[in-house]
């Protein structure tokens, strides 16, 4: 004699998980929709003030930031390498590296 509780299962199971893949499927489709944007990282206290093709460019930045006085650092991130400075400080660092980046200046 066999028990009705088999055939439940045998429906139950195969539901369960076709609604668990659909569900699945759904939420990536809502993650990898157009319009979401990818979160820029936050750096605390820190803000980028300017962005370098290579490290050595970055290192040298923040090495002459250092030099007029600003705290300054380096990371990387997905579009390049970042030179930080302080949130109080990064007006002047910008100022500065702007002056850098000027034809005028030799």
């Amino acid at each position: 004699m066999t028990g009705g509780g088999s055939a439940v299962g045998y429906l139950f199971v195969p539901l369960v998980s076709a609604l668990a893949i659909v569900g699945l499927a759904l939420i990536l489709r809502w993650a990898q929709s157009p319009g979401k944007r990818i979160k820029l990282p936050s750096y605390g206290m820190l803000v980028p003030v300017a962005r370098c093709k290579d490290q050595h460019g970055a290192e040298v930045t923040a090495a002459r930031l250092r030099a007029e006085g600003i705290r300054a650092s380096v990371t990387h991130d997905v579009r390049g390498w970042l030179v930080l400075a302080w949130k109080t400080q990064a007006d002047v660092a910008r100022a500065w590296v702007a002056s850098r980046q000027s034809p005028h200046h030799p």
